[in-house]
């Protein structure tokens, strides 16, 4: 039904627009979540091998890890700060947050050292001799278990430093207030993020707050809709925002509506925006129906408002704002009522 549903709307889309406009906008729906995952797939720079398997069977040993001394892993902590910020050179927080925040990789690394007695020492001897492939602490640290990390070690690097757009980025995004365990999650939905070009992420994080978004409510939205970071995503989403507070919109109101759900279709939203235009409403009455009815926009994404325009054009009726005149009508009802349509044209053909 909801793959009907995607198909109906698609096709209806299609064709109300090409009666009102040139095909300037083409409806797409964009994935939840395989953008990070697919072009991660599809890089060799990333690989699996029997790591995962073995990173697997970590996370379902994770018990080890508790059975190890708090003061054990103090000091294997203190070893691994130490090694990272004075001997690798990474900044201070960055190497703090790595070595407090890694426990699977401390674990890891205990069972290499031999001289139980004196662990501080024997890690940093360890390390002078043997090094590390910063990214397995470093994935951790940011909330990623060896599970989820594994994918994404590079192939042919072992050193933070020789990546330096990914700790440009990173560090854009821990500065910008987003908390560096909530960073794992950016990585897998948007791997790309971490390749953006000096002073690109700034300036999507920036031109959000130039909207009028709150920096709190930028940080949730990015934090966990971080597929919004993403090119033309976040391009309709801008213009989006843009568009609502036009309409005389609170700053509030829409802030309300973007933290009330994980994932919207912001190209189909900017689409039925257009699309309103073409049929005829002026902002004015457009700024009214929305404030009335939000849903028309928020539920589904505006899947079934698209869909009742469409079959009511396709019916015949003139391209006017009488379409929507009415006072109660929930965007569930709409899509009730566009399937009685369908319905009824169907069973006349």
């Amino acid at each position: 039904m909801i793959l009907l549903r995607k198909f109906r709307v698609s096709v209806i889309f299609k064709w109300a627009l090409s009666n009102f406009a040139e095909n300037q906008i083409v409806s797409s729906r964009i994935p939840l979540w395989p953008i990070g995952f697919f072009s991660i797939a599809q890089n060799p720079r990333y690989y699996r091998t029997e790591q995962a398997v073995q990173a697997v069977q970590a996370e379902l040993n994770g018990e080890n890890v508790a059975r190890i001394s708090r003061a054990t892993f103090k000091e294997a902590q203190e070893a691994l700060l130490e090694y990272l910020h004075l001997t690798r050179s990474l900044q201070f927080l960055d190497a703090d947050n790595m070595s407090k925040n890694s426990p699977y990789f401390l674990e890891k690394l205990l069972k290499k050292v031999e001289d139980k007695e004196d662990i501080n020492h024997s890690v940093s001897r360890f390390l002078r001799y043997h090094p590390i492939n910063e990214f397995e602490p470093f994935f951790e640290s940011i909330g990623l278990k060896p599970s989820e990390y594994v994918p994404l070690l590079p192939r042919d690097l072992m050193f933070l430093s020789d990546d330096e757009l990914l700790l440009e980025n990173y560090s854009v995004l821990s500065n910008y207030g987003i908390a560096r365990n909530r960073i794992g999650n950016i990585y897998k939905q948007a791997t790309e993020v971490f390749q953006y070009d000096h002073g690109i992420l700034s300036s999507k994080l920036r031109a959000c707050e130039e909207l009028g978004l709150s920096q709190s409510t930028v940080v949730e939205v990015i934090s966990s809709r971080a597929y919004l970071l993403l090119g033309d995503v976040n391009v309709c989403f801008v213009k989006v925002i843009a568009k609502l507070k036009r309409l005389g919109n609170d700053i509030g109101w829409i802030e309300g509506h973007i933290l009330d759900n994980n994932y919207y279709n912001w190209r189909q939203i900017l689409d039925l925006l257009y699309l309103f235009s073409k049929i005829g409403y002026s902002e004015d009455h457009l700024a009214k129906l929305i404030s009335q009815h939000p849903d028309l926009l928020f539920e589904g994404s505006g899947n079934s408002a698209l869909s009742l325009i469409g079959f009511l054009l396709k019916f015949g009726v003139s391209n006017e704002p009488d379409i929507f005149h009415f006072t109660a009508v929930s965007a569930n009802s709409i899509w009730e009522i566009s399937l009685e349509f369908e319905a009824l044209f169907y069973s006349h053909e």
